[in-house]
């Protein structure tokens, strides 16, 4: 254990190993390499046995790459372990309702999860705006929100609950965020940062794996995770994938269009970045100068 940040749960006991708790805790799988090798450290943690205290759970926002839903599949084969997948769906209500909208949790598994964004897309249009980085609701409502209800409604899990969250040592600016703060009901826990955890643990951990998530494997990180063509990313990795999948653009571009339609105007995920439809032109028409577009990605706490 080579981090600064304390061990300590809800309760306020101090843990002596980063990947075990006594209290009701979420295990939070995005989909990625991180998260995945947390979950395997707390399962090797209790010889694989794994107490009822502890659930896990991946919230499906529908624009996932297919490999990360095989990931997650073949995680709980190979582990023997059960994974909840959720999706949380937003339902515009009649008139007069006292909310313009309301939220429904349902708990889908690998066939029936949506791969066409339809989540993401249900959320973008009862709000009637799209996510950006100013007003990032897409984490809370789509991933953070759904595992809450789903522990509070149907586990009957009292709140707040501890929530594990793989991030590692070298996301000092994430970890220090994040580390023992409570959100909507939940308190993140950091167990690879607090055993020092980088991402030549994770690159290393998968390489000699049995099965390892199928999409580029950069020194134990990916410019695919997560959504696809997330607004967050960077413009020029944006542009890299839609080099290579042109495709993946259409649904973005199809949704502004769509939001825009609605609003009666020019609606963008970013407003300071080329829409999609231009993403897509740029990155289909001229030469790789990616490297021309340097902004970072901006952390968007769905995982890894």
């Amino acid at each position: 254990m080579r981090s600064g940040l304390k061990l300590k749960t809800i309760s306020g006991r101090i843990m002596n190993n980063p990947y075990k708790s006594e209290e009701n805790t979420l295990i939070s799988l995005s989909g990625g390499r991180t998260s995945g090798l947390m979950l395997y450290r707390v399962l090797q943690a209790y010889d694989f046995k794994l107490p009822d205290n502890f659930k896990i759970c991946f919230a499906n926002t529908g624009k996932e790459m297919p490999q990360t839903l095989d990931f997650l599949k073949r995680i709980g084969k190979e582990w023997g372990v059960d994974v909840v997948w959720l999706e949380r769906y937003a339902e515009v209500t009649p008139k007069g309702h006292k909310n313009k909208y309301i939220y429904k949790t349902r708990v889908v598994d690998y066939d029936s999860a949506a791969r066409n964004g339809e989540p993401f897309r249900s959320l973008v249009l009862a709000r009637s705006y799209a996510p950006n980085p100013v007003a990032r609701f897409c984490t809370v409502d789509l991933k953070i929100r759904a595992m809450q209800e789903y522990l509070r409604d149907v586990c009957e899990w009292e709140m707040p609950y501890v929530g594990f969250i793989g991030i590692r040592a070298d996301e000092q600016k994430r970890a220090i965020k994040m580390h023992g703060t409570e959100n909507s009901g939940q308190e993140s826990y950091l167990p690879l940062y607090l055993d020092g955890v980088t991402k030549e643990d994770v690159y290393s951990f998968w390489q000699n794996s049995s099965f390892d998530l199928d999409l580029p494997n950069n020194n134990g990180t990916t410019d695919w995770g997560n959504c696809d063509l997330c607004f967050l990313k960077g413009f020029g990795k944006k542009l890299a994938i839609v080099r290579e999948r042109p495709d993946l653009a259409d649904w973005w571009i199809e949704m502004e269009a769509e939001l825009s339609e609605k609003v009666g105007k020019g609606a963008y995920f970013r407003a300071d970045q080329p829409s999609y439809a231009d993403m897509k032109i740029i990155a289909t028409s001229q030469p790789t100068f990616d490297f021309f577009y340097d902004d970072e990605t901006i952390p968007c706490f769905c995982g890894d």
